[in-house]
């Protein structure tokens, strides 16, 4: 009988050789949308990051490997996004605004997928039902080389004369926060508080898994953990917001893992790869931003920034 185990399974990670680059738009540049056309924005590119997964499915000539479905996984279970706004001078206050807990965000681990939701994500998913599980939709497999997809082999397909079938599928992501203010009103000390230190990261656990057609077990084969970590702080020069030197702990970096058989041993989210009740990550975007947690203070505060 046909199968996969993580010894057929080659996966290969690396990432864009670009740097992280950082983006600030002044206030009252015509690109900012309106939500920001009083306050300005910064945003961070971090590099891609792209995984290729190079599988070998063994097994007798003519056995049946129709509907088979092949594709990454992932898990993001760490995020820090908060910004602390201040002036300097200790009596103009400061803000603290932080986008990464209650009631912004309601827990920190989530499945991270771009397929659809509703009626348009079930066609989509056809002919596996369910909820979302795979980071990308579902398609059709027709070649040995597959692009960024969920694949599934068609109706019909059967191993090779030479007892092997060889595939490819490809994962790639670039996780780019939402825009953050370069100012912020502060009501409790009726000043308008400048950019001061911004903090953004995210953890991920991704992974390639395969099933057997719809309703077999989902078997995870390789997986790999990896972050995007920045710290910055800021300031005002001629009337424009500026990056600062980088202070102790400041960092924009990406990290990435090396690659382990089965899922990653780590008891945060082991036993959840496949629970179908987690939130959707970006779907959780809008939420963090319109419930963020606010502090405000009439002097500089060494605000509490964990969780």
């Amino acid at each position: 009988m046909a199968n996969v185990t993580s010894n057929d399974t080659v996966l290969t990670t690396w990432r864009s050789l670009d740097s992280p680059t950082t983006q600030i738009i002044q206030v009252g540049d015509p690109r900012l949308p309106p939500a920001a056309a009083l306050s300005g924005a910064i945003q961070i590119k971090f590099p891609d990051i792209y995984a290729l997964a190079k599988v070998t499915i063994r097994g007798a000539p003519g056995d049946d490997v129709g509907f088979w479905r092949f594709g990454f996984i992932q898990l993001g279970f760490i995020n820090n996004d908060w910004a602390h706004y201040r002036n300097p001078d200790p009596a103009e206050g400061s803000v603290f605004v932080a986008r990464d807990r209650p009631p912004a965000l309601a827990q920190q681990l989530c499945r991270d997928s771009v397929a659809k939701t509703g009626i348009t994500g079930a066609f989509e998913r056809f002919p596996f039902v369910g909820p979302i599980i795979f980071y990308d939709p579902e398609t059709p497999m027709n070649d040995w080389w597959n692009r960024r997809i969920t694949g599934f082999l068609p109706l019909g397909a059967k191993i090779p004369a030479g007892g092997k079938l060889l595939l490819t599928v490809l994962f790639s992501d670039s996780p780019s926060p939402h825009w953050w203010g370069l100012n912020r009103v502060n009501n409790r000390a009726a000043r308008i508080n400048q950019l001061y230190s911004l903090q953004y990261s995210r953890a991920f656990a991704t992974m390639f898994a395969f099933q057997k057609g719809p309703g077999k077990p989902i078997e995870v084969l390789k997986s790999f953990q990896w972050n995007v970590r920045w710290r910055a702080h800021f300031g005002v020069r001629a009337g424009l917001n500026v990056p600062l030197p980088a202070r102790p702990g400041d960092v924009m970096d990406m990290n990435i893992s090396h690659v382990v058989n089965g899922m990653p041993d780590d008891a945060r989210f082991k036993f959840r790869v496949l629970d179908t009740t987690l939130p959707i990550c970006n779907a959780q975007i809008p939420k963090s931003v319109t419930n963020q947690v606010i502090r405000e203070s009439k002097t500089h505060e060494d605000w509490k920034v964990t969780h």
